[in-house]
């Protein structure tokens, strides 16, 4: 179960274009689905009305801190394929198995076009598609379980507006990681209390992704008492070699970030800078420009929540990733709504 919950970030896109380019990627295979949400057994298809931009709007923000379209985006080699924003395609070799995103644009055949707009939400919030299966956890539907109902409308809302691309991803088959069985979704949006949006937003950007603690041998079901406490081990070939483990982001005081101050959580957040000024590495790194693309009072929020996590002391080991040289895939640029972004939006690498 070795990277049950890692943040697939490795590109940064320019969502928001409309044409519909020519998919210039062959197919892996012929076939459909995979582990996250395209395949068959969709409903009848639908031709959604023009959307409210403020709609639009909030789903392309939902989707920068989810981190959407940094996972369904596939890496070519020389860089993300940003002429097709949300087609699939990322290919990962991992322990656990090779694992591809899939295509969630509006193409009818090959994407996610024929699926209702109620399809495509329980796919996201509770991992089951269209026909009834479950996703593989690789997808990150217990985080996402969290939105609200005017969230979920609106991040499908921005999934309509991407260019449809017709690409086939090959079926992910037999990972070694469970299809765990979300929660209805609560549907409870956040008060105005700083911690209680900080909780909601952190959901969605994943924190809990990657930075959670694993029993040794990587099996059984996910610790709940050891959320945030970090030591899963992630390698991530299209950065860097080595492994990284997601720092304890609890207020112990010696194996987590007690030290740190609200406003220094808030910083890291934003830039991607450590108080001690080193840079944070690994996928959160390919976040920040998406992150920071989100308001400060939301980050601030996330900062406070974090900063109230009881204390859990867990050593976590140095990490041995070294990354490649060059910036790291499809850092620098981007605005849209999939631009730099886990969940994993969430971190790997070390926050101290």
């Amino acid at each position: 179960m070795k990277k049950l919950l890692l943040v697939c970030g490795v590109l940064a896109l320019a969502a928001g274009c409309k044409k519909k380019p020519a998919d210039q990627t062959p197919p892996p295979s012929a076939g459909s689905g995979s582990a996250a949400m395209a395949g068959s057994g969709s409903a009848t298809a639908q031709t959604p009305p023009a959307a409210d931009p403020k709609l639009v709007e909030r789903g392309a923000y939902i989707a920068k801190a989810g981190a959407c379209l940094v996972c369904h985006t596939a890496m070519g080699p020389t860089g993300p394929d940003l002429a097709h924003p949300g087609a699939g395609g990322l290919e990962m070799p991992d322990p656990i198995g090779t694992w591809r995103t899939p295509n969630i644009t509006p193409d009818k055949g090959t994407g996610i076009g024929n699926w209702t707009d109620e399809q495509i939400i329980a796919a996201f919030r509770t991992g089951v598609r269209p026909d009834g299966t479950k996703l593989f956890a690789i997808m990150p539907y217990m985080n996402y379980n969290v939105l609200t109902d005017d969230d979920a409308k609106a991040l499908v809302a921005f999934l309509h507006t991407l260019p449809p691309t017709e690409r086939v991803v090959a079926p992910n088959k037999d990972l070694k990681i469970p299809k765990m069985d979300a929660p209805p979704p609560p549907n409870k949006a956040p008060g105005t209390d700083p911690v209680e949006k900080g909780a909601y937003m952190s959901s969605i950007m994943l924190c809990n992704h990657c930075h959670w603690t694993p029993n040794k041998e990587m099996t059984g079901p996910v610790d709940m008492n050891h959320m945030f406490s970090g030591g899963m081990a992630m390698e991530f070939p299209p950065m860097g070699t080595g492994t990284l483990y997601p720092a304890n982001l609890t207020s112990d005081p010696e194996t987590g970030i007690g030290k740190w101050t609200e406003e220094q959580i808030f910083t890291t957040l934003k830039t991607m800078v450590r108080p001690n000024g080193k840079p944070i590495m690994g996928p959160m790194q390919i976040l920040q420009s998406g992150w920071s693309q989100l308001s400060d009072d939301d980050l601030k929020s996330v900062a406070a929540f974090i900063k109230k996590l009881p204390p859990i002391k867990n050593k976590v080991p140095a990490s041995t990733f070294k990354p490649n040289a060059g910036p790291p895939p499809g850092a620098g640029g981007g605005s849209g709504a999939g631009s730099a972004a886990p969940a994993a939006g969430s971190g790997a690498g070390s926050a101290k």
